[in-house]
């Protein structure tokens, strides 16, 4: 394939990973109404297992070091069993369009860490593009607050998006260290795998595996819902975002990734009719600046 329309056709995978995530992030808000979080989560990574196994069956796995198969598997509890379900907790009490706008702070927290951790030092304009994500995120917040004051739910929505970010920020620093002699699917397979066996131990521990799925019972549309929103966000979603990052340039692949707080005020406003405030218009397209204008710099 051409070097150009490769390029075009990653930056398009990015962007359609990008509209499908924030579909998906809207669908689960409203799934959210009758499941929780952590069956949501259970669901959509047996969905996307599920596929992930057809895509990779029946070619041989990779041998892997034993470091490497407990750091990918770290990971997966980390990220995915822990992470995505403070993410699906976070859509419930903060709303689908702040859920993801917090979540732009991850690229912020992960390149902070890997300083530290990798020793990878960035010049002084992407430092400058991260201050722009945390203000604009911050502007947003700020903004909400003044209208909220003291509101419980509010307070801990945002103490369960603070954890969202720190473990999802978590789960990629482990991939990152374990990434490099596995091939991008056979890792997110390895993962997915260990977030299910967490999310199941969870539930079996906690006795709430057959009862959080009561929803479902005599209620089709609720499944074929879950089922929908898993398979366009969990699997296509993410599928796309590695083909993106394996067609065009990684800083691109994963700026233009990064766009779904912008997709979500387009869906808000165009398809669900909801009044999108000022601020939170701008401080999405600030936050998502900064992010865009970080990975165009590294």
């Amino acid at each position: 394939m051409d070097s150009s329309i490769s390029h075009l056709f990653g930056a398009l995978a990015a962007l359609t990973s990008a509209l499908l995530w924030a579909v998906a992030a809207v669908l689960f808000g409203q799934i959210g109404r009758e499941m929780t979080a952590k069956a949501m989560n259970l669901a959509k990574g047996l969905v996307a297992l599920v596929c992930l196994m057809i895509f990779l069956f029946p070619a041989p796995f990779a041998d892997l070091r034993q470091e490497t198969f407990w750091m990918l598997a770290l990971s997966g509890l980390l990220g995915i069993c822990i992470g995505d379900t403070l993410y699906l907790l976070s859509i419930q009490r903060l709303g689908a369009r702040l859920t993801l706008l917090i979540g732009t702070l991850i690229p912020v927290v992960t390149a902070i860490a890997a300083v530290f951790l990798f020793q990878e030092f960035m010049g002084v304009s992407a430092y400058l593009s991260l201050m722009l994500t945390v203000f604009g995120v911050s502007y947003v917040l700020w903004s909400k607050a003044e209208k909220t004051q003291q509101d419980i739910v509010w307070a801990s929505g945002l103490s369960v998006a603070g954890l969202f970010v720190l473990t999802e920020s978590s789960g990629i620093l482990l991939t990152k260290w374990a990434v490099f002699e596995v091939d991008s699917l056979e890792a997110t397979f390895i993962r997915q795998v260990w977030g299910v066996v967490g999310l199941t131990v969870w539930g079996l521990l906690a006795k709430e595996l057959v009862s959080d799925f009561q929803p479902l019972k005599n209620n089709p549309v609720l499944l074929k819902k879950l089922l929908l929103t898993s398979f366009i966000g969990a699997f296509v979603g993410t599928w796309l975002s590695v083909l993106a990052l394996k067609l065009t340039y990684a800083s691109v692949a994963v700026a233009l990734n990064s766009t779904s707080p912008i997709f979500i005020l387009l869906i808000s406003g165009l398809f669900l009719r909801e009044k999108n405030p000022k601020s939170s218009i701008i401080g999405a397209i600030i936050a998502v600046m900064g992010v865009i204008l970080y990975f165009v710099h590294i």
